[in-house]
């Protein structure tokens, strides 16, 4: 006979489906759940979902190896190398603490982890001709970031078959959503409010000073929000077969990458817009 589900274990997958969609992925793990599916299946679509996740929160975490499998208490348990690192119950800001110590990122917000862990990387910024060599004849190889238009870096890498292209532009979950603040106190149409809002955010940011024109759990409320602590910061895109031995097709997918990053990025703005609006006074 087959257990009654709770309310916190039909939650625990819609709040995975809601972390996933901080990256831009439609996971859709609570309609997967709720139409009985397996743990095998459910661990399989976690995982996933999580990998295609780390490909857009830009956290620097290719070389390691990540999982995400339902317990048998109703939780859902995030891996790292196999081993469990934290729990989604725990909390959203939680994970982002758990993740925190594996980074390592420079000046820029960029991580200076390789992709493939261990090994020599080239120059972000080859010759174009050196680089078509690399795509066409090179086995496994990566290259470090290269600097590209807007604000925008990328590399390369190859690993067996696959040629992943990535782009980035580093943008906390903390300045996203100061920029997302920005767009809200830009839109307000009480100019008095406004101003006062503007003169506030001169001490304390423009989060701070819109939150304090919220409710006074406002902060602590946003803090419990997986937006307040992951975003989309990167995308990969992936060659295959001859594609991934084409220098031409490696420069179509910079572009995509490139406009696909820009899309999410701007949406993912909006939404923080929509988050922080909510329940504003005076908006």
């Amino acid at each position: 006979m087959a257990r009654t589900k709770t309310k916190e274990q039909v939650g625990r997958f819609a709040s995975f489906d809601t972390l996933m969609a901080t990256a831009a992925v439609d996971s859709q793990l609570a309609a997967l759940e709720a139409s009985g599916a397996d743990p095998g299946t459910l661990e399989a679509a976690l995982t996933e979902s999580l990998i295609s996740a780390q490909e857009r929160w830009g956290l620097g975490l290719h070389h390691l190896t990540h999982g995400a499998r339902p317990t048998d208490d109703g939780d859902i348990e995030i891996l790292v190398g196999g081993r469990p690192t934290a729990r989604l119950s725990e909390g959203f800001e939680a994970l982002a603490r758990a993740y925190a110590p594996m980074q390592a990122l420079d000046e820029r917000g960029l991580s200076l982890w390789g992709a493939l862990g261990d090994g020599h990387r080239s120059s972000g910024d080859l010759a174009p001709a050196q680089l078509k060599v690399l795509i066409e004849e090179a086995r496994d190889f990566e290259t470090h970031w290269g600097t590209g238009r807007g604000g925008l870096f990328h590399r390369v890498w190859r690993q067996g078959e696959k040629l992943h292209v990535e782009v980035a532009r580093p943008a906390s979950a903390e300045a996203a959503l100061s920029d997302a603040a920005w767009d809200v106190i830009a839109s307000i149409k009480d100019r008095a409010f406004q101003r006062e809002l503007m003169r506030r955010s001169e001490k304390q940011g423009m989060l701070g000073a819109l939150l304090g024109a919220r409710h006074a759990g406002a902060g602590a409320n946003l803090a419990r929000l997986p937006e307040a602590h992951f975003t989309v910061q990167a995308f990969v895109q992936t060659l295959n077969g001859d594609a991934a031995r084409s220098a031409e097709e490696y420069r179509t997918a910079l572009k995509t990458a490139a406009a696909a990053l820009e899309e999410y990025q701007d949406s993912a703005t909006r939404t923080l817009s929509e988050v922080l609006r909510h329940g504003l006074q005076g908006s």
